[in-house]
């Protein structure tokens, strides 16, 4: 069950990371579920000896599957950066007070070191 958007003691911005930490939390899991079945099924279907065509398409759908291991990374970093922005929020505080602003929003680079837990440069 995801957390109450906001409560009496929990700053917006702070109910806001907390529900979007929890809703990573629960995709990565659901992911991991899901790839998990389509894996056993496949191998299921592998263990029972069928003909060249068809083990090379199980094959494709096993290698398909590899999207998982990286995703799940991605969303672990992610998760990561929004529990350090939380940690680093302070109450009433906004989001934006800790990003520098640009008018095009974040560079690649500034993404990358928010995702390894470094600050960007001011």
């Amino acid at each position: 069950m995801p957390p109450s958007s906001s409560s009496p003691s929990q700053p917006p911005v702070d109910a806001a990371l907390v529900a979007a930490i929890h809703h990573l939390d629960v995709v990565a899991h659901e992911q991991e579920l899901a790839v998990n079945r389509i894996l056993g099924l496949v191998e299921l279907l592998l263990a029972s000896a069928p003909d060249r065509v068809t083990h090379a398409r199980l094959e494709g759908i096993l290698e398909a599957c590899a999207f998982q291991d990286l995703a799940g990374q991605r969303l672990t970093k992610v998760g990561r950066l929004l529990r350090y922005l939380r940690e680093k929020a302070s109450p009433g505080d906004e989001l934006s007070a800790h990003v520098p602003p640009t008018s095009d929003g974040l560079t690649q680079e500034q993404v990358d070191l928010l995702l390894r837990g470094r600050r960007l440069p001011r």
